[in-house]
């Protein structure tokens, strides 16, 4: 002692400066050397001077670079001592006279310490509840001993956690609304006594627990110049600054990315796969939040995208519900099949997964079309059997598919020019084409075996219907047909083939080719008359006598429309006069010479009128 109080006595006289800065270059080299006070400690406690025997330096406390800054600003050693940036090198006779220099900050650290006993050997028996709370942590602090003796206060009585010594443990001890309670094993290694190998040497050891390197799967680091951690289970890459602590609120999303990076989904949406720990509103299960274990629930496929259990967009992974947007697109359209398709599955384009979770879905968010449909992402077009050869655009609002967008309708020879789709292919009971078996990948065919099964009905195969269905006799394909086929008491019944070339069957020749085949046979060619139909009016034997006579017969509609069936045109004038002119008597009495002709204008038999002869008597 009296070499220190020697010391002392050499404090004053301007000296003090020199004893700062004669500190500081062993501040610098306290950082780079782990030291050990054992040695010290017992040659104390024998009351020897045989610390001085020491070569190695005995780094007290950790912020040891904060010390060479203050020392480079000229702080007082007091405030030095108090603030605890201090260290002692041992090497000379005494302590007080080391290189023959004033005593320094370290001496009175050395002192406060043996003044307090810390280097006095104590029971190696389990620490009492409070003993860690002498040097550190808070006894007022609620919780266990361990929890306590967590800084804020550190071993110098910092409390602010600007000092590395206090820094973020508060955030990691005390729970809060994104994690759970992080226990001091997961960073150092808690000693069982106060002598145990490691502690209290001045040296803060960081021995990472399971949580922080993944029972061993990661490699994490303390950085000490920039107060980080890397490469850890807790913060993944890089963590916060651990002397500038962030609420829990501004430090959600700096571990991983909101969401994180493919292949996890690309879907801000966390409690959709982890409701076990939170919900849209926050966390409900902090303390499972950052405990090494990545909870996910088995979630169905409407709870990422769509809003049934079907699953098709809207919604789209990224919440979109505009067809324009490419997640949601025509899903609807296919999935309901629209007005004239059968619904499409969504395997038709995708490879369903049989769960949510498998190896390769979900991918981060780009959706896997199958190769056959032949998507092209920069067009937005698929080019498949069921669109023909190019579809429309995915994203297009309102697409206005109909008939003739997938194929022509009907389609291009050799198929049967006829437009009435459901003469041939399923249809539903509105005789639209039934849905469930269009664009099914076959073409189903019905084709009528019997004439009236495309047009005409059970009473003849003349139209009405024709082959759109119609009735209409203004329309080409009814028109005069039953006027025609159906005797009315004033001529013969005009078979089809006087007209038409009737085919044996349904699919023979140019029949079912589109165009209704029109040639005159029997009496409408009689007496070298040169029927024609033209612009929708016959001329012909059968409408003009004038071929019969040798010359104009006097009709008033020698040649009629097909389509006027208004009884206009079937007047005893229409195809010849009453009488007819010169040189045909002028009598209208028609029954004093034709005996088949009535009074009221009828025929005994009709059959013998517009035969293509002329008839006085009845055979």
């Amino acid at each position: 002692m009296s070499s220190a109080r020697s010391g002392l006595s050499r404090r004053s006289g301007g000296r003090r400066e020199r004893g700062a800065h004669s500190a500081a270059p062993l501040v610098a080299a306290h950082e780079r050397r782990e030291t050990s006070a054992r040695g010290l400690r017992s040659a104390v406690a024998a009351g020897s001077a045989a610390a001085t025997a020491l070569a190695r330096p005995v780094l007290l406390h950790a912020p040891v670079s904060e010390a060479a800054r203050d020392r480079r600003r000229g702080a007082p050693e007091t405030a030095r001592v108090a603030r605890g940036f201090a260290v002692v090198r041992s090497g000379g006779s005494t302590l007080a006279d080391a290189r023959a220099r004033p005593l320094g900050a370290g001496a009175w650290v050395l002192l406060m310490l043996l003044g307090a006993g810390c280097f006095v050997p104590r029971d190696r028996e389990a620490l009492p509840q409070n003993e860690c709370v002498r040097c550190h942590g808070d006894s007022a602090r609620e919780g266990d001993a361990v929890t306590r003796a967590a800084p804020p206060t550190d071993t110098f009585g910092n409390t602010a956690v600007s000092y590395p010594g206090v820094g973020a443990h508060a955030e990691h001890l005390v729970a809060s609304a994104t994690h759970g309670v992080v226990a001091c094993v997961e960073c150092h290694r808690v000693p069982e006594t106060s002598e145990s190998t490691g502690h209290n040497d001045g040296v803060t050891q960081l021995v990472f627990g399971p949580l922080a390197t993944r029972d061993g799967g990661l490699s994490p680091a303390w950085d000490l110049g920039t107060r980080q951690c890397t490469n850890s289970g807790c913060h993944g890459p890089v963590s916060g600054k651990w002397t500038r602590p962030r609420p829990s609120a501004e430090a959600c999303g700096a571990c991983h990315a909101l969401p994180p990076p493919s292949p996890h989904p690309q879907y801000e949406a966390c409690e959709v796969c982890h409701a076990e720990v939170v919900n849209a509103q926050g966390f409900v299960a902090p303390a499972l939040h950052v405990d090494g274990t990545v909870q996910r629930n088995e979630a169905s496929c409407s709870a990422c995208h769509g809003a049934t259990d079907a699953g098709a967009p809207p919604r789209s992974l990224d919440g979109g519900t505009s067809v324009t947007q490419v997640g949601v697109g025509a899903h609807q359209a296919h999935l309901s099949g629209g007005a004239f398709s059968r619904p499409v599955a969504c395997e038709a384009c995708h490879l369903v997964p049989s769960r949510v979770a498998t190896a390769s879905h979900p991918n981060g968010g780009a959706a896997e079309v199958l190769a056959a449909v032949g998507y092209e992402r920069a067009t937005g077009a698929c080019a498949t059997a069921c669109h023909g050869a190019r579809s429309p655009a995915w994203t297009t609002a309102d697409a206005g598919l109909g008939c003739n967008s997938c194929h022509l309708a009907p389609p291009a020879l050799p198929h049967p020019q006829v437009a009435a789709c459901a003469l041939c292919h399923p249809a539903s009971a509105n005789g639209q084409v039934a849905r469930g078996s269009h664009v099914n990948g076959r073409v189903d065919v019905m084709q009528p075996t019997a004439c009236n099964g495309c047009h005409g009905s059970a009473v003849n195969d003349a139209p009405p219907r024709d082959l759109s269905g119609s009735a209409d006799p203004t329309r080409v394909g009814v028109g005069a047909h039953q006027a025609h086929l159906v005797g009315r008491g004033l001529a013969r019944v005009v078979s089809c083939d006087e007209c038409h070339e009737v085919p044996a069957t349904v699919d023979a020749g140019t029949h079912l080719d589109g165009v209704t085949q029109v040639r005159f046979v029997g009496v409408a060619r009689s007496n070298l008359a040169n029927a024609t139909y033209t612009n929708g009016a016959c001329a012909n034997a059968c409408h003009d006598v004038a071929h019969l006579v040798g010359g104009p017969g006097g009709g008033q509609q020698v040649t009629p429309r097909w389509t006027t069936v208004d009884g206009s045109q079937r007047q005893c004038d229409s195809c010849h006069g009453a009488p007819p002119p010169l040189p045909h008597p002028a009598r209208t009495d028609c029954g004093a010479c034709h005996l088949n002709a009535l009074p009221d204008g009828g025929f005994a038999r009709p059959e013998l009128h517009v035969n293509g002869r002329v008839e006085f008597a009845l055979p």
